[in-house]
């Protein structure tokens, strides 16, 4: 029984209750984890802070009174504003006890001589959040270099959980690992709001950032189930709970202002995840390829009867199990890998500078290579950067979260159309441009024309969403079988190392240059629009199984006569191995 025989299979079981039961633990996760991967918009987001004067607390004056006493004005952001790290040095116990005079008020040509100090404590302006991270343990000034891992970390953990979860999830099976991530991630969503150390609530990020790559397991385990024809509407409908979620993150922020609550609050719904796990089955396609065929039949026979259909009688189910079983071990055979030397003599080529070299073989698999690297690279840095920027990008935060996730459902779902009618790379290289306009222009409006800011700024949100989307589906179409998952799992690293660094422009180099947000992700996704005109466009074309064949329909210099390619003319190498099924020539 080979894989269209298993999708019959599933076929005429349909799709119903227990198909939306085994895809349930996905849509759990994904209104579950952006309440932590957006964390550092509303746990730890930037706020305005002064030097702590003790002796000033004791006063009867205002706010703003003893900051006109005791802080200087510096220029920042273009204008001039407190200081957010030194304070005046005077005697300020001299002036305690007394009531506030005018004549106390600092002077330009005082400022000028009055030295100043570096803040050893600091306040801050709970007009908007009650508690953050950063408040907790004072990272600013000095120490300000240290607040953007609290989201950095998250993403590091993430690089590392991809990779480790779906290896996992490979050998062990969806189920137990679906469990120990749901029971691992309750335990350090809760204990790392608790904790009284940073660095405890870093490593916490780093264990939630490597849960989070669960999502790709829960994904796996609903589409292994999902009759055929249904997965184009249930792929495009996927993305839309991340979007729900953080509409839902944005309310929820707004009526919790302190941190720790707020984390302990939105851990809670991981707990219909523990509830519906055990109940969950296995992936059947999993434990055929395990050769657990017996399993794999009496849940086969259980989904059609939750959903009313029917399947052959369990003998002959267990011969085309059988049969797949075998024709899966056929096809994930070790490669037999070998370089055809000119003269007709072969030899063996080293595993590891085959997996080293994979993506980088011929001239049309280097294009896409570079061309996705780029365009990962730009939209993860893009779009994690919009998406945490709401206090840069407008002057309320909770309503940009909420309006900004808003913007990603026709992000994923709206170009779908579009993207069929004119194709991915000019879309994709469309979005990238209406995006870097929409983030550039910021630069060009006053800022008292905080609508237009704002609008911009979801404009630009729209499209590298959409960005986003047509990458997986465009990512999946080039690169051939042989290499599609190494190749999608780097491209999607080089996301990652994007979605890193964002944090450090938002909070540091914000610090410095007002501006820099605006210009760094609008250039990036300028970037972005190159690369995407870096690859070929794969609309109506077949999908590739080897390499050779990615040649013969993407190559420029292909030959006039029998559409084969020339290995002499191309000047590369040819190494011959089996793999996924087909033989793949690179």
């Amino acid at each position: 029984m080979d894989p269209k025989n298993f999708d019959d299979l599933l076929g005429s079981i349909g799709l119903g209750r227990w198909t939306f039961f085994m895809f349930s633990s996905y849509f759990l996760w994904a209104f579950q984890l952006p309440y932590f991967s957006l964390g550092g918009a509303f746990y730890n987001p930037p706020v305005n802070h002064w030097c702590h004067v003790p002796a000033l607390e004791n006063t009867s004056w205002t706010l703003e009174q003893k900051l006109n006493y005791s802080i200087p004005w510096e220029q920042r952001h273009d204008r001039l504003q407190r200081s957010q790290c030194r304070y005046f040095a005077r005697n300020y116990g001299a002036v305690e006890d007394q009531p506030w005079n005018p004549s106390l008020i600092t002077t330009t040509e005082e400022e000028i001589t009055l030295k100043t100090l570096p803040c050893t404590a600091w306040n801050y302006d709970t007009s908007t959040f009650n508690s953050t991270v950063t408040m907790e343990w004072d990272l600013v000034c000095e120490s300000g270099s240290l607040s953007p891992f609290f989201q950095s970390f998250y993403f590091f953990g993430t690089a590392v959980g991809e990779p480790l979860l779906g290896y996992m999830a490979d050998k062990h099976g969806r189920r137990i690992v679906l469990i120990i991530a749901a029971v691992s991630f309750v335990l350090t969503a809760t204990s790392s709001a608790l904790v009284p150390l940073y660095s405890l609530v870093l490593a916490g990020r780093f264990v939630l950032g490597m849960i989070h790559a669960i999502i790709g397991p829960a994904y796996v385990q609903g589409i292994e189930v999902c009759p055929k024809k249904y997965r184009t509407v249930i792929g495009l409908l996927s993305t839309a709970p991340f979007a729900v979620t953080g509409m839902m993150f944005g309310g929820w922020a707004y009526l919790i202002r302190d941190w720790r609550t707020l984390q302990l609050v939105l851990s809670l719904p991981v707990v219909l995840l523990l509830i519906q796990l055990p109940f969950l089955d296995e992936s059947p396609r999993w434990l055929v390829l395990q050769g657990r065929l017996e399993e794999a039949a009496k849940i086969l026979e259980k989904a059609a009867r939750w959903q009313g259909a029917s399947v052959p009688p369990h003998s002959e189910l267990m011969n085309l199990l059988q049969n797949y079983e075998q024709q899966s071990k056929e096809a994930t055979k070790p490669p037999q890998t070998s370089i055809i030397l000119e003269q007709g003599q072969s030899t063996k080529v080293p595993a590891w500078w085959r997996e080293l070299t994979a993506l980088v073989q011929t001239p049309v698999l280097r294009r896409i290579t570079i061309g996705f690297f780029g365009c990962w690279f730009c939209v993860g840095l893009t779009y994690w950067g919009m998406s945490l920027s709401g206090t840069t990008f407008s002057n309320d935060p909770f309503l940009y979260m909420v309006l900004s996730s808003l913007a990603e459902i026709p992000g994923y779902t709206g170009f779908t159309p579009v993207v069929a009618k004119f194709g991915r790379r000019s879309v994709l290289s469309f979005n990238f441009s209406v995006c870097a306009a929409a983030i550039l222009t910021i630069l060009a409006t006053p800022k008292s024309y905080t609508w237009m800011v704002f609008s911009l700024a979801l404009v630009g949100k729209l499209f590298i969403t959409g960005s986003y989307g047509i990458l997986y589906l465009a990512t999946s179409e080039l690169f051939p079988t042989c290499v599609r998952s190494r190749g999608l799992s780097m491209s999607s690293l080089m996301a990652r190392l994007g979605s890193i660094i964002s944090p450090f422009i938002i909070k540091v180099l914000a610090n410095s240059y007002w501006w820099s947000p605006s210009v760094v992700f609008g250039v990036c996704a300028a970037l972005g629009s190159g690369f995407a005109l870096v690859l070929p466009d794969s609309s109506d074309k077949p999908l590739a199984d080897t390499v050779e064949e990615l040649e013969e329909i993407y190559s420029r210099s292909r030959s006039s006569s029998s559409g084969s390619i020339d290995a002499k003319k191309i000047n590369i190498p040819l190494m011959k191995y089996k793999g996924s099924g087909a033989s793949c020539e690179v």
